[in-house]
């Protein structure tokens, strides 16, 4: 990133249920995983899925 010119890196950290920090963008982890055929039932109102 600095080779190319960038100012600041973003790194959006990110707690898990156990509390352990992790670097993810996307708070929803159905965009990254395969979460909702493994578990369905756990859609929200807004139809994303519990982290």
């Amino acid at each position: 990133a600095t080779a190319l010119g960038a100012d600041y890196i973003e790194q959006d950290i990110v707690l898990t249920k156990d509390n352990i920090p992790i670097i993810m963008h996307d708070p929803e982890i159905d965009t990254t995983t395969n979460v909702a055929t493994l578990f369905p039932d756990r859609a929200r109102e807004n139809g994303r899925y519990y982290s």
